[in-house]
């Protein structure tokens, strides 16, 4: 996933360089991680990393839904097709 160790900064490191740290943000596509006690506590991404994350989820839902909908579509047509009372008919 990344290119290589993940890029971190201190939240001081943020206040100091906000700037030159979000234009490297923008220029690399690459995340951000902000440590607090030297624990990642948030990802800063650029907003361009973040629509294509939304896209990429996005189209995975809709690509699930589908093949939700042809499974339910084959099932009627062969007559497999179960009628569930509840959400433990589902193990059965």
């Amino acid at each position: 996933m990344f290119k290589s160790m993940p890029k971190t900064a201190s939240s001081g490191d943020i206040q100091r360089n906000y700037r030159s740290l979000f234009n490297e943000i923008m220029v690399s596509g690459e995340p951000l991680f902000v440590l607090n006690n030297n624990k990642p506590e948030v990802v800063i991404i650029s907003i361009k990393t973040f629509e294509a994350l939304t896209q990429s989820h996005n189209d995975y839902e809709q690509a699930m839904a589908q093949k939700a909908i042809a499974n339910y579509k084959h099932e009627k047509q062969s007559g497999t097709l179960k009628e569930l009372s509840s959400l433990a008919d589902l193990t059965k």
